[in-house]
């Protein structure tokens, strides 16, 4: 998956395990407890802001809670907006 639109492409590192919740949350939503989460690029869109300041292995700080889990055809991955990206290790 290639990211777009100001996406980058993510591992989160460190991952809770897996809670069950009294209520529905859709599949794209990551849980997360903590409001903050060290996660690793894998890969950054070319029209991010970012695009020439984040090398792939990169660990960086993001709101935990904008984290957008996506699965599709298959593949499944994590992606966050620019706009969440709070500092680099």
């Amino acid at each position: 998956m290639t990211p777009l639109n100001r996406s980058l492409l993510v591992n989160v590192l460190d991952q809770d395990e897996e809670k069950q919740t009294a209520f529905y949350l859709p599949d794209d939503v990551v849980t997360s407890n903590k409001p903050f989460e060290v996660v690793e690029v894998v890969d950054v869109s070319s029209e991010s802001k970012f695009a020439d300041k984040l090398n792939v292995g990169d660990k960086i700080v993001v709101e935990g809670h904008m984290l957008r889990k996506i699965s599709v055809l298959g593949e499944t991955a994590t992606l966050i907006e620019d706009n969440y990206v709070l500092a680099k290790m």
